[in-house]
């Protein structure tokens, strides 16, 4: 009976911890202590909001990734066309040879 008596008092905290931290401050509320608990309240860092941080992150993330790919064309050696050919080789990718 212990086992479940430690089960429910865990269960009870962590209902209450949860309900507490659903709780948020008054948006309308421009008292003095309010205003000076949160200087900032759109402000993630130092110069930028939640939405810009999201959408540097969706920017780096997709440059990162197209940059792996380029990364693993050039490890495959799919970059350019094999040099050992007698004839000319004709670029048909449309990036300039190097």
């Amino acid at each position: 009976m212990t086992i479940r008596a430690a089960f429910r008092a865990a269960t009870v905290s962590a209902v209450a911890v949860i309900g507490l931290a659903g709780c948020s401050s008054d948006p309308t509320d421009v008292s003095f202590d309010a205003i000076t608990s949160d200087l900032t309240p759109h402000l993630l860092g130092l110069t930028e909001r939640d939405v810009d941080a999201d959408r540097n992150i969706a920017v780096i993330s997709n440059q990162n990734y197209r940059m792996m790919w380029s990364d693993l064309g050039r490890a495959f050696l799919w970059d350019r066309p094999s040099r050992l050919s007698p004839y000319d080789i004709i670029s048909t990718s449309g990036q300039p040879s190097q």
